[in-house]
């Protein structure tokens, strides 16, 4: 793992607030980016593949297809960030690789984005990566070195320039989902908690689903990831499905629309996601904006 910025001082407990959840940006970016075209791509994956027995994706790397996580993420945080409120955490998350795997692109980010701050990505866990920025920031801001801002920003692009190994969700656009937290005791949205199920079957994801959701407050509102379409969905809370065509960022760009409707502004939120290639089930949830912990 790679990181730019200041480890925390200490990892004492502080007795300030925690971050609260206090905005989100959704956006997809079409078409492709130039780095698509950069004629060593096809040497460099090839190198990369070359080990495993992978096939290039020859139609991918003929049409130039692919989108850069950079300009995914720049998007997301020209829309959240400015130098009046810059920011001292940022996690990007990812499972398909970017069109240019060589890059460190969250060591980029932390250079351009406001407030320089400290920067890693968070991959291999798929649908999961964001749940998993999603606690270290938490834990963070409970240390002697807490942000006063945190962004989480989720990226996933469509095209691959290899050929899998075995079946893999891939997208069906190039989208970003980002998630600003800030120290703001009278703002935004507390997180209540996280919990988490690994190596759920088929056959198991209904009841597992149930239990995660059993502590869930009266009134909450359940965002249902893409990882968990037709799935039964749990009694009790109200529940929206996410886009299913976006696995990666799909759950959170439902949680970004929620935040924005008004007529849940004083109701709980909670989101629940599958990764179906290792069964891991997670799920988050919020209390009503402007609520105590």
């Amino acid at each position: 793992m790679r990181v730019r910025g200041p480890l925390p001082a200490t990892t004492l407990p502080r007795a300030a607030s925690p971050l609260r959840l206090t905005a989100a940006h959704a956006l997809d970016l079409p078409g492709r980016s130039p780095l698509a075209a950069d004629p060593d791509l096809r040497t460099f994956t090839a190198d990369l593949t070359r080990p495993y027995g992978v096939e290039l994706d020859e139609e991918a790397l003929a049409g130039a297809r692919g989108q850069s996580y950079a300009a995914l993420a720049g998007r997301a945080i020209d829309a959240l960030v400015d130098p009046a409120r810059p920011v001292d955490l940022l996690v990007l998350v990812y499972a398909v690789p970017d069109v240019r795997p060589g890059q460190a692109v969250a060591l980029h980010l932390g250079e351009s984005c406001p407030g320089e701050p400290m920067s890693f990505a968070i991959c291999d866990e798929g649908a999961g990566a964001a749940f998993s920025a999603l606690r270290i920031a938490d834990a963070y801001a409970r240390t002697g070195g807490a942000p006063r801002r945190a962004l989480l920003i989720a990226v996933e692009q469509a095209d691959l320039h290899h050929r899998p190994h075995r079946p893999a969700r891939l997208p069906d656009r190039h989208s970003a989902a980002a998630l600003l937290w800030e120290a703001e005791p009278e703002g935004g949205r507390a997180l209540q908690g996280t919990c988490s199920t690994s190596e759920v079957t088929e056959h198991q994801i209904g009841g597992a689903l149930k239990e995660l959701c059993a502590e869930l407050p009266d009134g909450a509102v359940l965002l249902l990831g893409p990882g968990l379409v037709g799935v039964e969905p749990p009694p009790g809370p109200d529940t929206r499905a996410a886009r299913p065509g976006n696995p990666y960022t799909g759950g959170w760009a439902a949680l970004a629309a929620a935040l924005a409707d008004p007529a849940l502004a004083g109701r709980p939120l909670a989101l629940a996601d599958l990764e179906p290639e290792t069964g891991r089930l997670d799920l988050a949830h919020w209390a009503a904006a402007g609520a105590g912990r």
